[in-house]
Protein backbone atom coordinates (compact mmCIF):
# COMPACT_ATOMS: atom_id res chain seq x y z
CA UNK A 1 0.00 0.00 0.00
CA UNK A 2 2.45 2.15 0.43
CA UNK A 3 4.10 2.21 -3.06
CA UNK A 4 0.75 4.81 -3.27
CA UNK A 5 2.71 7.42 -1.66
CA UNK A 6 5.54 7.06 -3.80
CA UNK A 7 3.34 8.38 -6.57
CA UNK A 8 4.33 11.95 -7.62
CA UNK A 9 1.82 12.41 -10.13
CA UNK A 10 -0.98 10.71 -7.48
CA UNK A 11 -2.26 12.80 -4.31
CA UNK A 12 1.17 12.23 -2.57
CA UNK A 13 2.50 14.26 -1.70
CA UNK A 14 -0.14 17.34 -1.22
CA UNK A 15 1.85 20.59 -1.78
CA UNK A 16 0.75 22.24 0.77
CA UNK A 17 2.74 25.63 0.58
CA UNK A 18 2.78 25.96 -3.16
CA UNK A 19 -1.29 26.27 -2.59
CA UNK A 20 -1.08 28.23 0.32
CA UNK A 21 1.07 30.90 -1.30
CA UNK A 22 -1.43 30.65 -4.67
CA UNK A 23 -4.07 31.83 -2.05
CA UNK A 24 -2.12 34.76 -0.78
CA UNK A 25 -1.08 36.12 -3.77
CA UNK A 26 -4.32 35.67 -5.51
CA UNK A 27 -3.69 36.01 -8.88
CA UNK A 28 -6.11 37.02 -12.02
CA UNK A 29 -7.48 33.31 -13.03
CA UNK A 30 -9.99 34.59 -16.09
CA UNK A 31 -10.34 32.91 -19.40
CA UNK A 32 -8.74 35.59 -21.00
CA UNK A 33 -5.37 34.87 -19.92
CA UNK A 34 -3.20 36.20 -17.24
CA UNK A 35 -4.40 39.90 -17.05
CA UNK A 36 -7.98 38.81 -17.18
CA UNK A 37 -9.11 39.79 -13.58
CA UNK A 38 -12.67 38.50 -14.05
CA UNK A 39 -11.90 35.56 -11.61
CA UNK A 40 -8.87 35.32 -9.09
CA UNK A 41 -7.39 32.41 -6.85
CA UNK A 42 -9.75 33.40 -4.33
CA UNK A 43 -13.09 32.56 -6.25
CA UNK A 44 -11.96 28.93 -6.73
CA UNK A 45 -9.66 28.01 -2.99
CA UNK A 46 -9.59 29.28 0.31
CA UNK A 47 -6.91 28.92 2.89
CA UNK A 48 -9.29 26.67 4.94
CA UNK A 49 -9.69 24.69 1.97
CA UNK A 50 -6.16 24.30 1.38
CA UNK A 51 -5.32 23.15 4.93
CA UNK A 52 -8.44 20.57 5.34
CA UNK A 53 -6.82 19.35 2.28
CA UNK A 54 -3.49 19.19 3.58
CA UNK A 55 -5.11 17.71 6.69
CA UNK A 56 -7.02 15.00 4.69
CA UNK A 57 -4.06 13.68 2.27
CA UNK A 58 -2.22 13.22 5.61
CA UNK A 59 -5.09 11.10 6.96
CA UNK A 60 -4.69 9.65 3.69
CA UNK A 61 -1.67 8.37 4.33
CA UNK A 62 -1.81 7.19 7.56
CA UNK A 63 -4.19 5.16 6.88
CA UNK A 64 -2.25 3.37 3.58
CA UNK A 65 0.57 3.24 6.26
CA UNK A 66 -1.72 1.66 9.15
CA UNK A 67 -5.12 0.34 7.56
CA UNK A 68 -7.72 0.49 10.28
CA UNK A 69 -10.69 1.78 12.26
CA UNK A 70 -8.95 4.40 13.95
CA UNK A 71 -7.15 6.01 10.41
CA UNK A 72 -10.14 5.05 8.65
CA UNK A 73 -12.53 7.39 11.09
CA UNK A 74 -9.61 10.09 10.79
CA UNK A 75 -10.24 9.76 7.18
CA UNK A 76 -13.89 10.06 7.45
CA UNK A 77 -13.65 13.11 9.75
CA UNK A 78 -10.89 15.41 7.44
CA UNK A 79 -13.18 14.37 4.30
CA UNK A 80 -16.28 15.80 6.55
CA UNK A 81 -14.06 19.11 7.61
CA UNK A 82 -12.56 19.39 3.82
CA UNK A 83 -16.45 19.32 2.54
CA UNK A 84 -17.64 22.07 5.24
CA UNK A 85 -15.27 23.83 4.24
CA UNK A 86 -16.03 23.64 0.58
CA UNK A 87 -19.27 24.60 1.33
CA UNK A 88 -17.98 27.45 3.70
CA UNK A 89 -16.31 29.03 0.36
CA UNK A 90 -19.64 28.79 -1.86
CA UNK A 91 -21.71 30.41 0.64
CA UNK A 92 -21.40 34.09 -0.67
CA UNK A 93 -21.64 32.76 -4.50
CA UNK A 94 -24.65 33.62 -5.99
CA UNK A 95 -27.58 30.77 -5.98
CA UNK A 96 -27.61 30.08 -10.36
CA UNK A 97 -24.99 28.27 -11.58
CA UNK A 98 -21.30 30.25 -12.35
CA UNK A 99 -19.63 29.23 -15.35
CA UNK A 100 -16.07 30.69 -16.29
CA UNK A 101 -15.01 29.38 -19.87
CA UNK A 102 -13.19 30.17 -22.66
CA UNK A 103 -15.13 31.20 -25.75
CA UNK A 104 -14.34 31.03 -29.69
CA UNK A 105 -13.60 34.13 -31.48
CA UNK A 106 -16.65 35.20 -33.42
CA UNK A 107 -17.03 36.03 -36.97
CA UNK A 108 -15.01 39.16 -37.91
CA UNK A 109 -13.48 39.64 -34.54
Amino acid sequence: MTDRLNDPNDHFPYKHEEAAALVADNPPMGPDGPEDDAVRAEDFLSSEIVDATAAYVAAQADYLNDPGDGTQALVDQTAAELVAARQAHRVNRPAGPVVVGIRARRAGE
